[in-house]
């Protein structure tokens, strides 16, 4: 069983809690199966339980969301848990103190920490990130430079952090799961349809405009192309920023039910009802399924700080995939394994002080997107050996056990 025991403050000073040894990275995020994060923190655990280092769980993870035999292992890290968040009640508002522990702190944009971050100090500190927003003003650069390593999921966010001086950096990329994944035969659920596939929550930096303008274009030429998307996320306001795009007359509205009205956003952006589906929240049990039945996948995205975990989920999934050949997504692209957007316009940048908040950001051509697609229709024998080619090295070198491996190790 695992011991989590409080020391006694010197002097009126932090806490010191003492860890069982094995046991010495500890995590301030929550560990889920519904979103990057915390699948991050999912597949870190897992690989560290199988190495007999079992981590500190310093926010209550989500079990719910979790595949049964997934919860079955990670329910063994809730007695630590319950154990330290006992010692964190009893010391109030005081910062507590790791000893002998790494403490692994998930950071957003502009480096902020969450608030586990504020409650636990470890004696070794380590911030976790994939950032878009590149503007590094002075207080940015102190808390960037406040740990003693950083861990990105991206060359292109540790080239960002090189050209700040910036070079105790780490890079694990990160992953899917092979067996999640497992070959599905089509249901044909579309029938004879040519099924375009587009994944990502709504936003301006996802570029879910410029598949809407791609697509209606090739459907005219094709009516029997249909547009399968995957664009929901618990928190639907983030998504109004996309109405920045000229491609789109507004941003989608928000329904009494708290969901995104998308189905009317993609008619009112000109794409017809015959040619579009709502998939609505596909849960991870559903992923290979509906992939299955895909000839294609459009991922224009302006900016990814990781490496697109939907765009890797499809890729994995045997899906022929256009790549903006952007920020995150060129840790994707290899020779052969997918379609480029090798045309990429800056992207306006509304604050352009500090070196601006879209630095490498790109603007993906929709003519470009629109005749990558006629490729694939057309030329179904050579999108199968890119698809082929890409499964083969998503899983192959993109696993999450080969990122928790280079995760642990980088945090080292």
């Amino acid at each position: 069983m695992r011991r989590v025991t409080e020391s006694a403050a010197v002097d009126g000073g932090t806490p010191r809690v003492e860890q069982n040894p094995a046991q010495n990275l500890a995590l301030t995020w929550q560990l889920s199966e519904i979103h990057g994060w915390g699948l991050v923190g999912v597949h870190t655990a897992l690989h560290l339980i199988d190495r007999g280092r079992p981590p500190l769980l310093l926010e209550k993870p989500l079990l719910s969301t979790l595949r049964p035999e997934n919860r079955e292992k990670l329910e063994s890290l809730m007695d630590g848990h319950r154990q330290i968040t006992a010692i964190a009640e009893r010391s109030g508002d005081r910062m507590l103190g790791l000893n002998d522990c790494t403490v692994l702190h998930a950071l957003g944009n502009g480096f902020v920490a969450g608030p586990f971050s504020a409650r636990f100090r470890g004696s070794r500190n380590v911030g976790v990130i994939a950032f878009e927003d590149t503007r590094f003003d002075e207080d940015t650069l102190r808390r960037a430079r406040s740990y003693d390593k950083l861990v990105v999921h991206s060359e292109y966010n540790r080239a960002l952090l090189a050209e700040q001086g910036i070079i105790e950096v780490g890079c694990a990329f990160q992953g899917v799961d092979p067996d999640e994944l497992a070959p599905v035969p089509p249901a044909r659920r579309f029938g004879d349809r040519f099924v375009v596939f587009s994944g990502g929550k709504v936003e301006f930096r996802k570029g879910q405009d410029i598949v809407l303008a791609a697509f209606r274009r090739f459907h005219e030429r094709h009516p029997d192309a249909l547009l399968v998307t995957a664009w929901h996320n618990p928190w639907p306001h983030t998504s109004a920023d996309i109405a920045e795009s000229p491609l789109v007359p507004s941003a989608p509205a928000v329904g009494d039910n708290g969901k995104l009205r998308i189905v009317e956003w993609a008619m009112d952006c000109g794409v017809p009802p015959e040619g579009f589906v709502d998939m609505g929240f596909l849960g991870r049990s559903q992923i290979a399924a509906i992939l299955a039945e895909c000839h294609a996948a459009l991922f224009p995205n302006r900016c990814e700080g990781a490496t697109n975990l939907v765009a890797m989920e499809a890729m994995a999934c045997g899906v022929p995939v256009i790549l903006s050949a952007n920020t995150g997504h060129l840790d994707l692209i290899r020779d052969g394994n997918c379609l480029p957007l090798s045309r990429q316009d800056p992207v306006s940048d509304p604050e352009s002080g500090q070196g601006g908040r879209r630095r490498g950001w790109g603007e993906s051509s929709v003519e470009e997107a629109v005749a990558h697609l006629e490729t694939l229709y057309t030329d179904r024998a050579a999108a199968r050996a890119r698809a082929d080619a890409a499964r083969a090295f998503l899983r192959g070198e993109r696993t999450w056990r080969a990122f928790a491996e280079a995760f642990v190790a980088a945090v080292a």
